[in-house]
């Protein structure tokens, strides 16, 4: 209770981690339509954070009336950062670039959040799998405990084995967990 051993940062940052790698096996999925600031093919997507991919766009798109079918997709983009920074690129074919106040229906994936970390208002993890992250935070910050008595001459021969140990088999456990999810077979 009182961070003795695991300093609030460190438990965060070990918490940062393990979502960042839940994220990579089950991204939030996400949509949006996006009223476009100015003419030209690159995009300003800052707006969308926690961005890690975008799946697919649309573009002509117009969010009132009926809707076109089929839709205008983009038959290219690509996404790059720019100080840090999302920007998507369209590449389009004939010449044709977005104007001012166009709309763009846009696809994409982001890191998933827990509530009150890194300023989050909302847990977006699964609830099944809260479990699984908590193993993954606690593998990374035995590893991180390990290094710290590494560092330490009376102790280092014994506890930092240990402690890599049992953070190796945590975190197997954890990315074992993952690579089901990934593959579309949860297990509990």
């Amino acid at each position: 209770t009182t961070n003795v051993i695991w300093p609030t940062a460190t438990l965060d940052e070990c918490l940062r981690q393990a979502l960042h790698e839940y994220s990579d096996a089950s991204p939030l999925q996400m949509e949006t339509v996006i009223t476009l600031p100015g003419d030209g093919r690159q995009i300003a997507l800052a707006a969308l954070t926690g961005l890690q991919m975008v799946s697919d766009v649309w573009w002509p798109y117009a969010s009132t009336g009926s809707e076109v079918w089929p839709p205008n997709r983009v038959r290219g983009w690509r996404l790059f950062w720019d100080d840090f920074q999302p920007v998507l690129f369209l590449e389009v074919e004939d010449d044709a670039q977005p104007q001012l106040n166009d709309e763009l229906r846009l696809w994409y994936s982001k890191i998933r959040t827990i509530q009150n970390l890194d300023s989050a208002s909302v847990t977006t993890v699964q609830a099944e799998h809260e479990s699984w992250l908590v193993l993954g935070a606690a593998g990374y910050a035995v590893f991180a405990r390990a290094t710290d008595l590494a560092e330490t001459a009376g102790v280092r021969n014994v506890s930092t084995p240990n402690l890599g140990a049992l953070g190796s088999r945590w975190l197997k456990t954890f990315r074992q967990n993952l690579d089901s999810l990934r593959g579309g077979s949860v297990q509990g």
